[in-house]
């Protein structure tokens, strides 16, 4: 209370990461029985993905060339990350 009047504010806070998911920039990763799929619409330059296991250790390393793209993966939980973008995929 201020001087018998009472003041109220909103306050909203957006956490980030800095961090984009890979759906949010066009690209699709889904886990299919023992692999990783990766579609790119439109890709006109090659990219890298980087696959981490839920231990934070690197995966595999997949360089996309083209629009779409595949590796075999034991089953688990994985992160993906192209460039900045990440996506977390479930491999059955």
């Amino acid at each position: 209370m201020l001087g018998g009047s009472v003041v109220t504010s909103e306050v909203k806070i957006s956490p980030t990461t800095g961090l984009s998911t890979l759906a949010a920039e066009g690209i699709y990763v889904w886990g299919e029985r023992g692999e990783i799929s990766i579609e790119i619409p439109d890709s006109a330059s090659e990219r890298t993905a980087h696959i981490y296991n839920v231990s934070g250790m690197l995966a595999r390393t997949l360089s996309l060339q083209g629009t779409e793209g595949q590796v075999a993966v034991p089953a688990g939980i994985y992160i993906v990350r192209i460039g900045t973008a990440i996506e977390k995929v479930v491999v059955r």
